[in-house]
């Protein structure tokens, strides 16, 4: 499998393709995290994961996991774990060939008595490919919306 050039998560400032979504959720960070830090569960809210593997610590800078989209394995190794805030990941290998980098970053900011999830993902093609990573990505940009549409019900309803 063709190895990606990681990027930490400031990078994403940068990037050349940039996604960002943001979505309030009416819970606590710390609610909202114990989402995000389940990893085998992301599939259950975002739905384009078939599955996600821990491949190493499953908490903290430097731990994995391989994510499974359409029989595709992806593996990424997180960049910023910060409880309750951050949780950063790179991928660091994928069959994808005109993909260079991908980072992707979830912050978590309390917002009155809930919190705002800003989820960022940042990503280059390999060379002369970039203009197509950008046509594929957009499919990909709309599924992050329906992803945090999905955290935000799953959670507010586990609140309830």
């Amino acid at each position: 499998m063709p190895r990606n050039v990681v990027q930490p998560p400031e990078w994403i400032d940068s990037a050349p393709i940039l996604v960002e979504r943001e979505i309030v959720i009416d819970a606590t960070p710390a609610e909202v995290w114990s989402r995000i830090a389940d990893h085998e569960h992301w599939p259950d809210w975002f739905t384009s994961l078939d599955t996600v593997e821990v491949t190493g610590r499953p908490t903290g800078v430097g731990g994995g996991r391989t994510v499974t989209v359409k029989r595709i394995s992806i593996v990424e190794e997180f960049t910023a774990w910060d409880d309750d805030e951050h949780f950063a990941f790179a991928v660091t290998s994928s069959p994808i060939p005109m993909l260079r980098t991908l980072a992707e970053s979830v912050r978590l900011v309390p917002e009155g008595d809930g919190c705002r999830i800003v989820y960022r993902q940042g990503l280059s093609g390999r060379r002369f490919l970039g203009w197509a990573m950008s046509l594929a990505w957009k499919q990909a940009a709309k599924q992050l919306e329906v992803a945090l549409s999905n955290l935000k019900a799953q959670v507010e309803a586990s609140k309830g």
